[in-house]
């Protein structure tokens, strides 16, 4: 009796140290959201976020990271385990910058299959607003080709999932492209295309009947977002809040950038927006999905 009951002992404790974490800290597997390069020549690696705490390792300049948990403080995967290194020290890296990878990625998405044109903005993080914007186009076979890659700006609180009127934020998700405009005349784009006049505004009163439309002011009466702006020369309307849920956001578009943010849309140069404007066609459906990068593989 005394040797079944040692065994079934022995038994239990096996299981019991083989389910739990190993003294030398390794984890469960955390899911990685962005890649990183240390900028310091020397950084330690911590256990737990802080300078007070125990230093674990160091890295040096130009190490690879990867990283599972953001903040002032980057939690990473650190050889069998886990440490905590400071974001002053460590800059985000994008893994779609190469053609090869983003065709990867996009290749295996599930949303754009009745499409032949998209677009691609990304961000590293939620709250960044430096995004990669990538345009593709299908080859005979079926594929997504990498057309164009520019670096542009999205809104000064980043991509987020849920926005609101004035929340300064990104809409995340996928969305069709039909209307373009500008205050210069056509640049040559299929698509529909509206000439702006200094009398055109885009309503963005939560209590207007027009909420989220373009619209005259002179006809209307409406004192909402006018549109006769320099980032405005040319642009197209991302199909966002087409109900018009009142609230939800409006006037999120792609248009030309100033400054560091926008205010909720997306932005890039005036050459860069011109080119994606004469490349769009809508009898391709082009589509524009906007998402941090570690969220791609829900599209």
């Amino acid at each position: 009796m005394r040797t079944k009951s040692l065994v079934i002992f022995l038994t239990v404790m096996v299981a019991f140290f083989l389910a739990s974490p190993s003294k030398s800290g390794v984890m469960a597997q955390e899911t990685v959201l962005f890649k990183g390069e240390t900028t310091a020549s020397y950084l330690n690696v911590r256990k737990a976020p802080g300078t007070q705490s125990k230093i674990i390792g160091s890295l040096k300049k130009g190490s690879k990271v990867e990283i599972v948990k953001d903040g002032s403080w980057f939690k990473i995967k650190y050889k069998t385990t886990y440490g905590y290194v400071s974001a002053k020290y460590v800059k985000k890296v994008s893994v779609l910058t190469s053609k090869a990878e983003s065709e990867k990625a996009v290749n295996k998405m599930k949303t754009v299959g009745k499409n032949q044109q998209f677009i691609l903005v990304t961000t590293i993080g939620e709250k960044e607003t430096n995004a990669l914007i990538q345009t593709f186009s299908k080859d005979n076979n079926g594929k997504w080709k990498r057309v164009l890659s520019v670096n542009g700006i999205v809104g000064k609180k980043g991509i987020q999932q849920q926005i609101s009127e004035g929340s300064q934020s990104t809409p995340a998700g996928r969305y069709t492209i039909t209307t373009a405009f500008g205050r210069q005349k056509n640049p040559g784009t299929k698509l529909s295309y509206h000439r702006i006049t200094s009398d055109d505004v885009w309503v963005d009163n939560i209590n207007s009947k027009y909420y989220n439309t373009l619209q005259s002011k002179k006809k209307t009466g409406e004192k909402s977002e006018g549109m006769n702006i320099p980032q405005y020369d040319y642009g197209f309307v991302i199909d966002y809040n087409t109900k018009r849920v009142k609230g939800k956001g409006s006037a999120i578009f792609f248009h030309i950038a100033k400054g560091s943010y926008t205010l909720g849309c997306t932005a890039v140069s005036n050459d860069n927006v011109v080119s994606i404007l004469k490349w769009l066609d809508p009898k391709k459906k082009p589509v524009i999905i906007q998402t941090v990068e570690s969220d791609i593989s829900k599209y």
